[in-house]
Order: C-alpha cells, then structure tokens, then sequence
C-alpha cells in the first residue's frame, strides 16, 4: 500500500521529481522506546510554498506518567524550510478542531493546509505556544540526532496539544527534488533525568531590507527566567537575503550588542543553518541571549511587485518585510535550548 501511495504522490509532481533520491529512513518506536510521529508525504509542485500544520495529543504511553525524552531525532527530505514543533496553548485563530483527520504514522491528529486556511501562515497564531523542537537539515545528512546533556530531558504530557508545521519550497531560491516529509523521533529516557530541558523562540519582526538600504542589520533581545541556564543547543533562522546569524549571551541591561567573546552561534547558512547541540554556555544571571541578522538585499527573480504588495509602508522601494514565505519576505528567528528550565518557556515576539 504505501508503494502506491507513492506512485500516487509521484504522479502529480510533474517533471521535478528525482527519482534516484533516497528518502529518509527512522526506526519506528516501540511504546517502551518512545513516540514516532510522521506527516504524510505530499507533492511540492514547481514554483510552490507548501506550510501545514499537523496537530496531535500526546499519547498516554507511561499509565498517565509524564515522558521525559532525553534524545530526539528529527528527518526532512530534501526542499524543507523548517519544520517546527509547538506546544499548543491559548489558540487565537489557528485551530486544531478546525482541521481533517490525518494519520501520523500511526498517531492519530488532525491538518491545516496552508494552501486552504491562511491562519497556518500566521506566526501570531502561535506566538504564545513554546517551541518543543526544530529542524532546517533537508539535505546531506537528512537527520538531526540529538542526545540531551546528560541528567536532562523534555517533559511531554500525556494529552497535551502540539502543532509541527511544516514548510516546503519548490522555486527559485529552495529546490524540492521528490517529496515533503517530515518525521520525529522521541526517545524516553531511561536513566532517571532530573533536569528538565527549556526553550526560547524569538523573532526580531522590525525588519526592512530595501533596494535603497541594501545590507541592513537587525537584532533583538530576549530575558530568560530568574536563574542561572545553560544553553545546550541552538539554531537561527532567516531567507535568502540573510549573510550572517549571529547569537550572544546578554547580561539583561545593555543596549548594545555584547562583545564578540559573548557570540555562541554564527551561521552564514541562510538555506540549511547549523544546529550547533555540542554548547555549554552559562547565560549571565537575569541576563539572556542577543541575536543580530546581517542582510544583502537582492533584485527578486520575478520583479518586486510580490514584495512591494507585502510592504505594510507601501514604499515601493522592493522591502522585503517579515513574513513566511521565503521569496518575498524575510525573517529573523532564534531558536535556543537551555536547562534547567525554571517558570516556563520563554517566547520573545
């Protein structure tokens, strides 16, 4: 069945389909191992932007016990964006309810296309749902396999609500050669962790790379909880006109970006940036993190009127703006792991 589910999905792609590509493989989790979940594959036709929002209850694997998941591994073919995992909390117009019944790998959930509900674009959607996970690793080696420090895990409780979206691109600045998947693996683990894994999402959403100001910086900051955190692990994220990502312990109080000796995460990756999971970085006391993004503004291969629409100045100056989709807008996104997690995670729009 599922070779002709793919002879299915082959056969509306039209003629950018590889068919020597070879597709992520995981292992399939046994309840005892943990929680296997997998989105559907689907066609990304040329000249294409696909973003879905698969939405799924945590299973009761444990009697009711929370899962504490001290490794995870995450896997995209070849043309991903992104793919994000959220845990969803107050819902503004993006909902779970709102959308069709899906297998994910067994698991039972529900979609929102983006191409039919426009809410799955729309990152105040999400703005106060901690960030789980991240992937932007599509091609050479598909899959991020990450083991936790040791002594920490992440909670997921039975029952509670989380959202990947998923973003594929099939046109000028990505290429999708065969067909979007992704896929997660969470690990339980074994060893009694006693330190419980945080997370920071932030988006710096001030951002104007114009054809009059051609190589702009922005950066943003953002405070952690009380306390003393480690950051573990980190990634950044932005589109084409992105040169350079850089990410900064901050002390909380200065209004300049910190010293270089402060830097933990630089990336001039813009399609496929790093994630840096070997970090041992104290974070100042009521301090936190930096991030700046470096741009290069560039003449859009179908001219600026897509970008100019998207302009809220309405400047007609081709301002890529902060927005989702990766040919006509720009982004400037932290992603960052920490531990121990005190009074929540933390998001920073």
């Amino acid at each position: 069945m599922r070779v002709l589910a793919m002879l299915a999905v082959l056969a509306g792609c039209g003629d950018n389909v590889d068919p020597t590509y070879e597709p992520w493989i995981l292992e399939d989790l046994t309840p005892a191992q943990g929680l296997s979940i997998r989105t559907p594959e689907f066609a990304v036709p040329a000249g294409a932007e696909i973003q879905d929002c698969y939405f799924f209850a945590v299973p009761d694997l444990a009697g009711g016990a929370d899962l504490m998941i001290d490794r995870v591994a995450l896997a995209l073919n070849a043309g991903s964006h992104h793919m994000n995992v959220f845990r969803v909390k107050t819902i503004v117009a993006l909902d779970p309810a709102a959308g069709e019944p899906v297998d994910l790998g067994g698991v039972s959930g529900t979609v929102i296309r983006g191409a039919d509900n426009i809410e799955c674009w729309k990152s105040a959607n999400w703005a106060t749902w901690p960030l789980v996970s991240n992937s932007q690793q599509s091609t050479g080696d598909p899959i991020v396999d990450w083991n936790l420090p040791a002594d920490v895990a992440t909670r997921l409780v039975p029952g509670e609500m989380l959202m990947l979206q998923i973003h594929y691109v099939n046109g000028t600045d990505q290429v999708t050669p065969f067909v979007g998947r992704g896929g997660i693996n969470f690990y339980r683990s074994a060893d009694g962790d006693t330190q419980e894994l945080g997370t920071l999402f932030a988006t710096q959403q001030s951002i104007r790379v114009c054809r009059s100001n051609p190589k702009p910086s922005y950066s943003g900051a953002c405070a952690m909880p009380a306390g003393t955190h480690t950051v573990a692990a980190a990634n950044g994220h932005f589109h084409s006109r992105g040169e350079r990502f850089r990410m900064f312990a901050w002390d909380g109080l200065s209004t300049t970006r910190p010293a270089d000796a402060a830097m933990f995460y630089d990336s001039t990756n813009w399609e496929e940036p790093e994630m840096e999971i070997d970090l041992d970085v104290a974070l100042p006391e009521a301090g936190g993190i930096w991030w700046t993004c470096d741009y290069q503004w560039s003449e859009p291969a179908g001219g600026c009127a897509a970008v100019d629409a998207r302009d809220p100045q309405q400047a007609n100056d081709c301002c890529y703006t902060f927005g989702p989709t990766v040919e006509s807008s720009e982004h400037c996104n932290a992603f960052v792991y920490y531990y121990p997690k005190v009074g929540g995670d933390v998001t920073c729009f």
